[in-house]
């Protein structure tokens, strides 16, 4: 599949509070970012917006995007529970630079 997309077909999730330190290596490897939400919001607010996450990575997912969650904070634990509630699996984790493998809709 040929692509202009400038991610490559490539997503990171990224907890806020780790986005300013993580962002540079995300974009040298030709990662597209979406960010989870900020630590201190309230749990009903951060339950919204991770279900519109979840539904947001399923949609990668169906399309043949990589997506991984780089890093570790805030709402991950949640962000897996969303995506399981959509029948899918916790994204792989990548400790720093994701890596290049691709992931199918699962």
């Amino acid at each position: 599949m040929t692509t202009s997309d400038p991610r490559s077909e490539r997503v990171a999730v990224v907890p806020e509070a780790r986005l300013v330190e993580l962002l540079p290596a995300l974009r040298e490897a030709g990662f597209g970012l979406m960010q989870l939400p900020p630590a201190d919001l309230a749990p009903e607010t951060a339950a919204d917006c991770l279900e519109q996450l979840a539904e947001q990575v399923a949609e990668y997912r169906r399309n043949d995007y990589e997506v991984v969650l780089a890093g570790t904070g805030a709402w991950c634990a949640e962000l897996d529970a969303a995506l399981g509630r959509l029948g899918l699996a916790p994204l792989p984790r990548a400790s720093t630079t994701p890596s290049s493998r691709r992931r199918r809709a699962g």
